[in-house]
């Protein structure tokens, strides 16, 4: 896969690696596109655990504001729905998106040197999806970054659970590839299996809920004709 988005795969194991240098890995409508492809090529595909990093020391900045996406299909379970394990690997900066993605994501390993923010209140922009940080680790603690969009350690989020392990600089995605072959090494019936009960467990933020309402509804193939301009009185079933 050519463009902001890398895919690399081998022995169970997708690599997808954000890939826009230039601005911190800043997701703007294309990357957003290449991810959901990614996601989609992922699920579909003979991989059994995926790895998600940044190239040129950084996670990622964010959304792009400049050319923002138009939906939330870069995210996994925003968009394309996957019951197979996602890693991250973070080593610089994971910032909006980025933790959105975090939020998604089963497992993270990042560097003593990552930071991370979530910065929407101080912008004056949200989508509502980071109010869902509130289910997967200790609501004040959710809270405080939610409203005070300070910059946040890998230490602290550590001991919050929403980092798994620090890694050596440098050795961050080295660490996130061990654990993904591990679990590639796993019974892929009851991986999948697990991790299907733990969607199912886990509550979901209302911004997550109509994220993925809409981004399904979008893809319907009538919706899409519509929003083409290509859709006729005839074409509509209650017309026949």
């Amino acid at each position: 896969m050519d463009g902001p988005v890398r895919y690399e795969s081998g022995d169970g194991i997708a690599v997808i690696t954000l890939e826009r240098p230039g601005k911190l890995n800043a997701i703007d409508q294309a990357a957003a596109t290449a991810l959901e492809e990614a996601w989609r090529r992922f699920d579909e595909g003979p991989d059994s655990v995926a790895v998600l990093t940044g190239a040129a020391g950084a996670f990622t900045a964010g959304v792009d504001v400049t050319d923002p996406p138009r939906d939330s299909g870069w995210a996994p379970n925003l968009g394309v729905t996957t019951t197979k394990p996602i890693v991250l690997a973070v080593d610089g900066w994971c910032i909006g998106a980025g933790m959105i993605l975090l939020q998604q994501a089963d497992l993270c390993v990042a560097t003593a040197s990552s930071r991370f923010r979530y910065p929407e209140a101080r912008l004056g922009l949200s989508r509502g999806m980071a109010t869902g940080l509130a289910a997967k680790i200790p609501h004040k603690i959710a809270m405080e970054i939610l409203l005070l969009g300070r910059v946040t350690t890998a230490e602290e989020l550590y001991r919050a659970g929403l980092v798994n392990a620090i890694a050596e600089e440098g050795a961050a995605l080295a660490t996130a590839k061990e654990w993904a072959a591990e679990i590639a090494a796993a019974d892929q019936d009851v991986v999948r299996y697990l991790k299907e009960g733990v969607l199912a467990t886990l509550p979901r933020g209302p911004g997550e809920a109509a994220e993925q309402a809409r981004w399904r509804a979008a893809r319907l193939p009538g919706n899409q004709r519509l929003l083409a301009g290509n859709l006729t009185p005839a074409d509509l079933k209650g017309n026949r």
